[in-house]
């Protein structure tokens, strides 16, 4: 004789799977039914649902186990453990990064997005006016334009030679990107050390522009122009 199909259940009742029943050795047609085991065959079990006993039929019952879940108010996760309903004020849906609920989904919380963009727009234009001012300029003292490096090292030859006040040489590329150390007048140093000045002060307002427009914009909690507030897109 085949073993017999039953249905497992818990201590509470709720299915967890097949098994087995044996065939009693002393009477023919009798079943060892394992303990907690139904011979009835539980109903269909949908997503968040369990199949109950309840000694006499089965009824499908919300079921949570094992599913985790998320903080309406922090969106902060939970794994459940037992079956149940869905705790009150918790969601299946899992939240993005920054995001609060309303009106029964997560929504971005733009302030907070606004104040992170702000942040980082900001780094990012500072960084970009300091590597634009010691990214080199071009001063045509010498008949044409040259380019100058303008490191913190030649900030300081150049201002060195300025201050000594005497004709010098000093590094710069040509057209053709050829860079050597060329001889300079005392006043081309000067005029060189001046149109530096305004290319760093140049870049220096660039800056505070934009810096300007991300103030008025974390005002607004408008992120489209927090973003838009960018070095790349701001007039020199």
């Amino acid at each position: 004789m085949k073993d017999k199909i039953v249905y497992q259940t818990n201590r509470q009742g709720i299915y967890i799977g097949l098994t087995t029943a044996d065939p009693c050795p002393l009477e023919e047609g009798v079943w060892l039914i394992p303990g907690g085991c139904v011979e009835v065959e539980p109903p269909l079990v949908l997503e968040h649902k369990a199949a109950h006993w309840n000694g006499k039929a089965w009824a499908l019952i919300d079921s949570y186990a094992g599913a985790t879940v998320y903080s309406k108010e922090t969106g902060h996760s939970l794994l459940i453990e037992s079956p149940g309903p869905l705790p009150k004020g918790y969601t299946v849906k899992a939240p993005k990064p920054h995001q609060v609920w309303s009106k029964n989904q997560w929504i971005d919380d733009v302030p907070a997005l606004a104040k992170l963009r702000y942040a980082d727009q900001l780094d990012a234009v500072n960084a970009a006016c300091e590597q634009a001012i010691t990214g080199g300029f071009y001063c045509d003292v010498l008949g044409e334009p040259h380019r100058y490096d303008s490191t913190l090292i030649d900030q300081v030859n150049l201002t060195s030679q300025v201050v000594l006040g005497n004709d010098g040489h000093l590094a710069c590329r040509d057209a053709l990107s050829v860079k050597a150390y060329r001889e300079h007048t005392a006043e081309q140093l000067h005029l060189v050390s001046t149109s530096f000045n305004h290319h760093r002060l140049t870049c220096q307002q660039k800056a505070l522009s934009l810096k300007d427009q991300l103030d008025a914009a974390l005002t607004a909690n408008d992120l489209s122009a927090i973003d838009a507030a960018s070095w790349a897109a701001g007039q020199a």
